[in-house]
């Protein structure tokens, strides 16, 4: 017989399975049973106490508010030879950074959260009766759907959308705004199809077209008419130009220009 092993000739099929068993002497009654599970009880956050949603918002909303803008990843500023200079944290990031010390949260947080929440279910309402939601809409239900408290392992996909979301509600709030403004103008169209016309106005939104390659601008002129019109370049909200151009058409009470210079 090799050392290290154990002659089991003539033992039991019962005998050499008890072999090495260090729960030989275990009573019966205490012993478990096959196929039998041990019932674990598992919070909905895995352990994790998880973050009141008034903190969630509120992180989110701090962190638009230190960056500035939505960062999906970090951002580098690189020097003239290649080393970092500094580094952005993706929004996310810093959203974390909040929920872990939910003492740094400001009051204007706190408030910009709760502003944000409702702006965007009230937005969302508005639109579904309108039957125009898409794919982040319903991303951002899922969000407004927790009343109660995110959990890091149960709410991973909620908290990556919601580090965007404050970004989502100015550009919604500037959407509408921009509509306001145009429903505002009362000064009627502009001559009639064919007119070369010249004139001073006032951007109110420039959208890009990836079917045409083109922004498509929408201005107020000094009269108080609504105008749009295609260009090459994005112009920027609040800018004021001079601009020349053939008068195309009319839509929705606006006055579509053509071949638009400015002057």
């Amino acid at each position: 017989m090799m050392a290290g092993f154990i002659d089991v000739t003539g033992w039991s099929t019962r005998e050499v399975q008890r072999l090495g068993h260090a729960d030989d002497d275990t009573p019966d009654e205490l012993r478990p049973r096959r196929g039998a599970r041990r019932s674990v009880q598992v919070t909905p956050g895995g352990g994790h106490p998880g973050y009141a949603v008034e903190n969630v918002w509120a992180a989110a909303c701090a962190a638009q508010r230190i960056n500035g803008e939505y960062l999906k990843e970090g951002r580098n500023i690189m020097g003239e030879q290649g080393e970092v200079l500094s580094t952005t944290p993706r929004n996310r990031d810093v959203m974390l950074q909040f929920l872990h010390h939910p003492e740094c949260l400001l009051p204007e947080d706190i408030a910009q959260g709760a502003e944000c929440q409702n702006f965007l279910r009230n937005d969302l309402t508005f639109r579904a009766l309108k039957g125009q939601l898409n794919d982040f809409d319903q991303s951002t239900q899922k969000v407004l759907a927790v009343t109660d408290r995110f959990f890091p392992q149960q709410h991973r996909y909620e908290l990556a959308v919601i580090a965007c979301l404050p970004q989502s509600h100015l550009r919604s709030m500037a959407r509408q705004e921009q509509q306001a403004r145009l429903k505002k103008a009362t000064g009627g169209t502009v001559g009639s199809v064919g007119d070369k016309v010249g004139m001073d106005v006032e951007v109110v939104s420039a959208s890009y077209s990836q079917n045409f390659n083109i922004y498509w601008v929408n201005a107020v002129n000094d009269a108080d008419q609504p105008v749009f019109f295609s260009y090459k370049v994005a112009l920027k909200a609040g800018d004021r130009h001079t601009i020349t151009g053939t008068v195309k058409g009319y839509r929705d009470g606006k006055t579509q220009l053509n071949r638009v210079k400015i002057v």
